[in-house]
């Protein structure tokens, strides 16, 4: 339930995104965990990553699209004033 929660990514595709074939895996949805938190990849539950998905968090999804302009959107300027 965990990997779901925070590692399966919702809706299609977005654009310029390629979709792997098979959707995410139990065994890559850990390895992106372990990436994630700076462990070591190996894509099993060891105690490490067991640590990590015991530790309480907030329910903000690790994978994500927040995307809210197609592509890559930059600043004009690189000095802002507020």
């Amino acid at each position: 339930a965990y990997l779901d929660k925070y590692y399966t990514k919702k809706g299609g595709p977005q654009i310029g995104e390629m979709a792997a074939r098979g959707g995410n895996s139990t065994v890559k949805k850990i390895k992106e965990l372990q990436a994630f938190f700076g462990l070591r990849v190996t894509g099993k539950l060891d105690p490490a990553t067991m640590d990590v998905i015991k530790t309480p968090r907030c329910g903000v999804p690790d994978v994500a699209n927040y995307r809210v302009f197609p592509g890559e959107p930059k600043w004009k300027k690189n000095t802002l004033t507020y």
